[in-house]
Parts: C-alpha cells; sequence; structure tokens
C-alpha cells in the first residue's frame, strides 16, 4: 500500500480536536507554489515533531501526541476553479499541542513563530489560547481597577508624564522635574525608556530622589504622584534593582519589555514579593510587529503577550501621534487589552508619543474611558507652564466627558485653549509630527 500524500494526523478537521489541548495559531502566507496544504503542513512538522525528512522515532504515536495539526487553509482571494502560476497569497491556522510548551511565553514564541520566523512572507496574525492554557498565568495583579484604585482615579483617566528630555539630565534636574509634576496633578510618573542606570543618574539616587519628591509633593497637596522607575536591565540585576526598589517604597515598576525578552515581566508579575503594579514599555517591538510581509501582529505583541505576561498598564504607540501606525491596529490592541480573556483581569492601555490634548477626544472615543493618558512635551512644552499642561489634559477628558466639543470647553478653560492654539485639534489629514511627515 503506498503512503497517504497528506497525512490524517497532520491534516484534520477544527471539530476533530479537543480544544483544551490546542492553541490555534493563524498566519498569513505568500509564496509560489501549487501546494498550498503541503506548505501548511511543512510548516506544522517544522514547529512541533519533525524536520524536513520524517526520522524513525517520530512515529505516528508521537505524532498522535505532539504534532501541529493544519485545520484550515484559505486562498486570498478564494481560488476555487484555478488560481495565479505566480505567488499565492493564503491564511493558514495551525493547532499546537500545548503539552509542548508549558505556561511559558519564549517556549510559546519558539513554537508558534520559530524557525519559521526566518522565512519570507509569513506573518503571525493571532494566537487563540484554550483556557486551560491561559490559566497557568497569573495575568495582571492590579489591572484597569487596582491601578484606579492606587491613583484614586475612579472617574477619569490616570495621566502619566515621563522625565524629558529622555537622557543627559541630573538627578537634581529630575527630582525637580518630578515634583513640579506632582504638585501640577499628575497621577504617576515615568523614567523615560532611555534612561535605567546611565552614569550620571544612578538608578538608586535617582529612585531615592523622585520618592522623596513625591512624598513631598504629597505633604504640600494630599495627592500621591507616583513613581514609575525603569527597572531594565540584565535579568538578574532587574530582579535585584525590582525588589530593592520595592523596599525603598516604590509604588510601581517599569520594564522595556520587549528589550529585555518575553517571560521576564512575567516572572516580577508572579513574584509576590513585589505586589505593585508593572508598566510595559514598547521600545524594541517595532522589531517584532512592523512588518507587513513578516514578524508577529501588534495585537499579540501590545495584547494578548503582555496581558498573559502581567503588565498593569502597556504603553504602546498611538496611531494618532508621532510614531506610524493604522488606527484599526492601535484599536484593536487595546481592544485585547481590555475585553474579557478567560477571566484574566484588564490591561490599562496607554496610548502614547506624541499624545497632547486636541487628541483625547479621539482616543476615547476609540477606546473608550479606561485609558492612561500618558505625555511628555504635551506638559513640559505648554505655553503656560508645566501645571497648565496637566490641567489641559484634564480638561480634555472632561470635556469628552461632558459630550463637549474641544472648542466650546476652551473658551471657559484658557489652558486648553491655550494647547488647541499651538498644536490643534487632531486632524487625520495633517500632522504635526516630524517621524509621520
Amino acid at each position: 500500500m503506498g503512503n497517504v500524500k497528506y497525512d490524517p494526523i497532520i491534516f484534520c478537521q477544527e471539530e476533530s480536536l479537543n480544544r483544551d489541548d490546542f492553541i490555534i495559531a493563524t498566519y498569513w502566507a505568500k509564496a509560489k507554489t501549487t501546494d498550498t496544504l503541503m506548505r501548511a503542513g511543512a510548516v506544522a512538522v517544522e514547529q512541533t515533531t519533525g524536520t524536513w525528512q520524517r526520522v524513525p522515532d517520530e512515529t505516528d504515536e508521537v505524532r498522535r501526541g505532539h504534532v501541529g495539526r493544519v485545520i484550515a487553509v484559505y486562498n486570498v482571494p478564494g481560488y476555487e476553479l484555478s488560481c495565479p502560476e505566480e505567488e499565492r497569497s493564503y491564511i493558514v491556522k495551525i493547532a499546537f499541542p500545548w503539552v509542548n510548551i508549558g505556561p511559558q511565553l519564549p517556549e510559546l514564541l519558539s513554537t508558534v513563530f520559530g524557525n519559521i520566523s526566518m522565512s519570507e512572507n509569513l506573518k503571525l496574525l493571532d494566537l487563540d489560547f484554550p483556557k486551560s492554557f491561559t490559566d497557568q498565568f497569573a495575568g495582571p495583579q492590579f489591572g484597569v481597577e487596582g491601578v484606579r484604585e492606587l491613583t484614586g482615579c475612579l472617574e477619569r483617566p490616570p495621566v502619566l508624564a515621563m522625565i524629558k528630555p529622555c537622557t543627559g539630565i541630573p538627578v537634581d534636574v529630575i527630582e525637580r522635574q518630578f515634583y513640579n509634576l506632582a504638585i501640577s496633578g499628575v497621577d504617576l510618573v515615568k523614567d523615560d525608556e532611555l534612561i535605567a542606570d546611565p552614569v550620571y543618574a544612578p538608578f538608586y539616587e535617582r529612585l531615592e530622589a523622585c520618592l522623596k519628591a513625591s512624598d513631598r509633593a504629597y505633604e504640600e497637596t494630599g495627592h500621591r504622584c507616583i513613581y514609575v522607575p525603569n527597572i531594565t536591565d540584565r535579568q538578574d540585576k532587574v530582579f535585584e534593582k525590582a525588589h530593592r526598589a520595592v523596599e525603598m517604597g516604590a509604588k510601581a515598576l517599569m520594564l522595556n519589555s520587549h528589550a529585555t525578552g518575553y517571560g521576564l515581566l512575567g516572572a516580577l508579575a508572579a513574584d509576590k514579593s513585589l505586589n505593585v503594579p508593572l508598566l510595559s514599555h514598547p521600545c524594541y517591538a517595532g522589531a517584532g510587529y512592523v512588518g507587513s510581509n513578516s514578524g508577529i501582529a501588534s495585537t499579540l505583541v501590545f495584547g494578548k503577550f503582555m496581558r498573559l505576561e502581567g503588565a498593569d498598564i502597556v504603553v504602546y504607540p498611538c496611531a494618532h501621534g508621532k510614531v506610524p501606525g493604522l488606527t484599526d491596529r492601535y484599536i484593536r490592541a487595546a481592544q485585547s487589552m481590555l475585553s474579557g480573556f478567560h477571566g484574566k483581569k484588564r490591561t490599562f492601555p496607554s496610548p502614547a508619543a506624541g499624545l497632547h490634548p486636541g487628541m483625547v477626544p479621539t482616543i476615547m472615543d476609540e477606546l473608550g474611558p479606561d485609558v492612561v493618558l500618558g505625555a511628555g512635551a504635551a506638559m513640559h512644552a505648554h505655553p503656560m507652564g508645566m501645571k497648565a499642561g496637566v490641567d489641559a489634559l484634564h480638561q480634555a477628558a472632561e470635556a469628552w466627558k461632558l459630550g463637549v466639543s474641544l472648542e466650546e470647553y476652551a473658551k471657559d478653560h484658557p489652558e486648553l485653549q491655550a494647547v488647541i492654539d499651538v498644536w490643534g485639534v487632531y486632524d487625520p489629514k495633517k500632522s504635526i509630527f516630524e517621524l509621520t511627515n
């Protein structure tokens, strides 16, 4: 009897599987091929049990327990009678047994986008996780509601500021900036992603100074501004800094989680001795998601992955700001942070990178009220000063809540009017940013 070309263990329907046992990956692919099924099967085998040639110990029994399953292949468009001889685009769904992976993100990525990530014209669009898999991840420890309670922002978006300029300023200037932001009504102040432990502003010296400034502002105003120090470093030093920071009084921590590598943020979230909200910064993430024909979709990178990793706040590019991006992608990323996800707490989206008050109603129209408004220059460079910059952000959010246009609300709020005069109300046909001109 001859061999069946398309192994029925590998090529099957989703309905034939116990969904609790599989993670389903959806890919877009393009190739010069007359057999998209066989190419899909090669991916399923490559990322699980086998290689280019089946070996003796890759038995049917091994395959039944551990091989990837091709459960769907869709031509794009949906060719039925004929198709072009040149390159073909298609969507593939492959089910991976998560028993191969265990409860960790690094091996998940090694499985669903490992060796195949070095192929051209292949992009991972989505992962559909069973609850049996996600239950093994702690997820956000505070989430939207916990961050609101910590900051006291129960009815409005928390405002997140960052130290500017990004690099080059010493600890005394950083301390002064933090204090001025704190007394101006900012809820959280984070380090810039480009300052972690530089020689001119060492981590522990900077941490001590900002925590003292937070205490001083609290004594004067009764409002606690939370410092979010950047603990990005080598992995062993990250944990050293995290524990020391919490011991010194830090109430939140920040990590450049894409640059440090997946799994580290999750380990911080699982460390019960820390017990503070975690903020994930997006720097370096573009290396993985921006390719139209390669990489991993931004909705996974900023949404599902960060939620599994336990991020309480995810800073990521706002499509209307200085970093290019499609509006539907940034909206969908936020939806993956906020919508139901097997009982995990919701993660606070913080669309940033060029955010100013003129964008706030558009952002809140698209994402809703559960957003952290993260801004730098919009506060530091306000023509009436830093406090006016903070006030203008609050006023823009209040205008949205009241259903009043920014132009109307600005008539009685000079801080808001001043930024409208300088930066305008968001217009999708215009850009005030050098990176998007």
